[in-house]
């Protein structure tokens, strides 16, 4: 008898627990979970979907454009509107996702990979000589980073909370690198739609932004607007200052390491499902 009730006891305080740990917390999240919030964030996540507008200030030169970034599913799209130009310079691409994952594991570890790739391109018709140009650029952006995930506590303004306990996740990156891979081809056909080899062009050009963090110099603040067993919704505000170390590569040759920055300021949503 005796040990029934003790197994009772403990099965209350363990339901107990589990109810205090799984109950709402984000505002569209599940009114109640039988995992704990650790267990709903750690394993292997890719992007379903992503918005993402920010206003960035580039270099001591103080350039500026509003940069729109959107995944949906495999799809990507890029809008580059410039500021402080007399004319409209808004670009606007679309690409593919190649890669794109968010590993958490139980001990707080987090690796992160995002690898996508935009063409453009472009087709004359010089009408004297009935030459036809195409152009075509083909450019891969991947960024990877590691580091360490954990939940943050609730926060309380004049008596009212401002963010629940857990309500919000915190990514402090350790590493992170960035690449971008460029190849520029040019094709001139004669009238017979022939190549001509010798008015043809093929260029490749590397980027790499390497960089290396201690003391929690760069973190991420997200709200978990919504933390179910396979969907997780988060949202953060964007104000970050980024000093990067850059290294050109151009048609082979590497050139020498520099340093720039930017500033970043808007908001980015991510949707992130259960990694096949």
């Amino acid at each position: 008898m005796k040990k029934a009730k003790s197994l009772i006891i403990l099965f209350v305080a363990l339901t107990t627990i589990i109810v205090f740990d799984s109950c709402k917390r984000g505002v569209d999240d599940p009114f109640f979970s039988f995992r704990s919030r650790k267990s709903r964030v750690t394993g292997d996540w890719t992007i379903e979907s992503m918005e993402s507008q920010i206003l960035k200030t580039i270099g001591t030169q103080q350039l500026k454009a509003n940069v729109k970034f959107n995944i949906n599913g495999t799809g990507v799209s890029l809008s580059i509107d410039s500021i402080d130009t007399p004319h409209d310079t808004t670009k606007s691409y679309t690409g593919i996702i190649k890669e794109s994952e968010y590993r958490f594991d139980k001990n707080s570890k987090m690796t992160h990979t995002l690898k996508y790739e935009i063409t453009e391109e472009k087709t004359q018709v010089n009408e004297t000589t009935n030459q036809t140009t195409i152009e075509r650029w083909v450019t891969t952006f991947e960024t990877k980073g590691s580091g360490t995930w954990n939940f943050l506590g609730r926060v309380e303004i004049n008596g009212i909370d401002k963010y629940k306990n857990k309500e919000r996740i915190a990514f402090i990156y350790e590493y992170k690198y960035q690449k971008i891979d460029s190849v520029y081809t040019k094709r001139v056909l004669n009238e017979e739609m022939v190549e001509i080899p010798n008015l043809s062009t093929y260029k490749t050009s590397s980027y790499v932004i390497d960089n290396g963090y201690a003391n929690g110099q760069y973190a991420e603040i997200w709200v978990l607007r919504e933390l179910r067993d396979k969907k997780i919704v988060m949202e953060r505000d964007v104000n970050e200052y980024v000093v990067t170390n850059t290294v050109a590569t151009v048609n082979g040759a590497t050139g020498t390491a520099t340093s720039s920055s930017y500033r970043g300021r808007g908001a980015e949503k991510i949707t992130l499902k259960p990694r096949q």
